[in-house]
Formats: structure tokens, C-alpha cells, sequence
């Protein structure tokens, strides 16, 4: 997979990521989100101001019957789904 982005200084940057450093970063998001999904401010969800990834959960919570704020079941959920999960870089 090749990549363009603007680095820190004014020049264009391109790369190849070969499918093994692929492999690394999906791995690194799946265990990113399963701290998020964890850690994140789901409790009190109604009361205090939430982001758009945070609505963006909730709103897949409910759509399949998960209480977003209670933390055991949302852990479960997300942690079922991430287990499944195959990395597509294999």
C-alpha cells in the first residue's frame, strides 16, 4: 500500500507500508479501541457533553440492545466483537 501525506515541513512524503507493518497497525488500533471502549466517558452518558466517536458507540450499542453506560456490558460486547476480528493483513 503506498501513502502520500503533507510531513512537517513543506515537502510531500511517500511510502510503501508492506503488509506485515500493516498487520502492527491494525493490531495497535484493535487494542487503542479496546482501551477506549474501556476507558472512555460512557457512564453518565445523557448528562455530560460527549464527542462524535462517543455518540458514534453509543449509537452501535443501541443498536443491538447494549447499555452503553453500564461498563461490563459494553466491554463484553466490544470485546466479543474485537476477538472475532481477523486482522485483514494476515
Amino acid at each position: 500500500m503506498k501513502i502520500q501525506f503533507k510531513a512537517h515541513q513543506a515537502t510531500d512524503r511517500e511510502l510503501e507500508l508492506s503488509q506485515q507493518e500493516l498487520f502492527r497497525l491494525f493490531e495497535v488500533m484493535r487494542e487503542e479501541f479496546r482501551t477506549y471502549i474501556t476507558y472512555g466517558r460512557f457512564s453518565n452518558f445523557d448528562v455530560y457533553q460527549t464527542t462524535k466517536d462517543e455518540k458514534s458507540v453509543a449509537e452501535y450499542c443501541k443498536s443491538h440492545g447494549v447499555d452503553v453506560a453500564y461498563d461490563k456490558d459494553r466491554i463484553a460486547f466490544f470485546t466479543a466483537i474485537l476477538n472475532e476480528m481477523k486482522n485483514p493483513y494476515q
